[in-house]
């Protein structure tokens, strides 16, 4: 029979190796994900994506989609949509920069859908605003992402 060489770890005695075990795993169990701080991506559901939006996005539609986001949207998103708004530093979740491709991306009706069902900190404005002024918003925050030439 051959000689194998064990090595010293494997001579410990089950008590010390239950004792070694119980001491990674509890650092394990207490340790901080790396993604502890990072939230999923708020998705609107698939149905959400299908929605029209009923209003055309004209002048008079921008316009009136500004008065609303700087009343109710430019405290937190800022005033040119960067998320940069003078309460933003105070959430508890930073507000979205609507110019950036994660949100330029997403549909009429999925953005319409946030609005309208919000998500702490942001209110739910389906509770505040009528289904025309949210599409006004949506309007109003397509005209905030540089254009792409």
């Amino acid at each position: 029979m051959r000689n194998v060489h064990v090595p010293r770890a494997a001579h410990l005695g089950g008590g010390a190796l239950a004792l070694l075990f119980s001491v990674f795993a509890v650092g394990a169990r207490n340790a901080p994900a790396a993604d502890d701080h990072a939230s999923p991506p708020w998705r609107a559901p698939a149905r959400a994506a299908n929605l029209r939006n009923p209003v055309p996005p004209d002048d008079a539609s921008r316009a009136a989609g500004k008065s609303l986001y700087a009343r109710e949207c430019a405290n937190c998103h800022g005033e040119s949509g960067k998320g940069n708004g003078p309460d933003a530093a105070d959430l508890s979740h930073p507000p979205s920069d609507l110019t950036a491709s994660p949100t330029t991306r997403q549909t009429d009706g999925e953005l319409y859908w946030k609005l309208t069902e919000g998500k702490r900190p942001m209110p739910r404005f389906g509770r505040t605003l009528t289904d025309e002024q949210r599409w006004h918003v949506v309007n109003y925050i397509r005209s905030l992402a540089p254009r792409n030439n």
